[in-house]
């Protein structure tokens, strides 16, 4: 009998640490997915995982608030892992946001599902083409390899939150803001001379209404900069998977 509760709470240990981890990680945590759906997956998940960890050395404490002291060290440890990786994302739709505020999208909205709030169409856009580049490169199965090696960097019940971990997370949040301007930096340059020919026209030629011309050649000129820099997008958001492969690791060993 104690052997049979000692492999139950392993296994309740994994699916949280799964569980969390699936609910926040871009594309196993998206909502268009649905609840009952999620739960099937991170169940099986974990049952898959649940024969390679084994519970041998896992201290169970006695008390109730030491134990779900410990269950709610895996959740975190879940919910860190998979957010590192949505930075990402978080970051290439705030640049579809930038460009298409520029662009003059700024008043088409659309309903995010990720958030439930209303993003530019230009950054529902650029994000879907990030998750599809994410599902080529096996990005999923990068998520799916660092949960279990994560188990045997950070054992059942030994998540350690140090300092290092607070500050690559900060490190990480801050790159949102560079990974937002180099995907939107070509798109804003060509916008920025556009504004500065339509002011030098607007000198020249008085009787020119600027706002009614300029406004269509915005748009034209922000569509034709972003369909000639979606090659050098798909490199970037690879380039950025590579990365924070890199990050995630570095996450887990900073855990253990």
């Amino acid at each position: 009998m104690a052997y049979w509760l000692e492999q139950f709470h392993v296994f309740l240990l994994i699916l949280l640490r799964v569980s969390a981890l699936l609910m926040v990680a871009p594309v196993f945590g998206h909502r268009a997915f649905l609840a009952r759906a999620k739960i099937g997956l991170a169940f099986m998940v974990s049952l898959i995982v649940f024969p390679l960890i084994g519970g041998e050395g896992l201290d169970v404490p006695h008390g109730i608030w030491p134990y779900a002291f410990m269950m709610v060290r895996e959740i975190v440890m879940g919910v860190v892992l998979g957010f590192a990786v949505l930075l990402v994302f978080v970051g290439v739709q705030f640049a579809g946001q930038l460009v298409g505020l520029q662009m003059g999208y700024g008043i088409v909205n659309v309903i995010d599902p990720q958030s439930s709030e209303q993003v530019s169409i230009i950054g529902q856009f650029l994000n879907l083409l990030a998750l599809l580049g994410l599902l080529t490169l096996n990005g999923h199965h990068m998520i799916l390899t660092g949960l279990v090696k994560s188990f045997t960097a950070v054992p059942l019940g030994g998540v350690v939150f140090k300092e290092p971990v607070i500050t690559k997370i900060i490190g990480l949040s801050g790159t949102v803001f560079i990974i937002a301007l180099k995907i939107s930096a070509p798109i804003l340059v060509a916008l920025f001379l556009v504004s500065v020919a339509m002011g030098i026209l607007a000198r020249t030629v008085p009787q020119m209404n600027v706002f009614i011309v300029g406004f269509p050649v915005q748009l034209a000129v922000g569509t034709l900069v972003l369909m000639l820099s979606l090659p050098l997008f798909f490199r970037l958001v690879e380039r950025l998977i590579r990365l924070v492969e890199r990050d995630v690791f570095a996450l887990i060993d900073f855990m253990g």
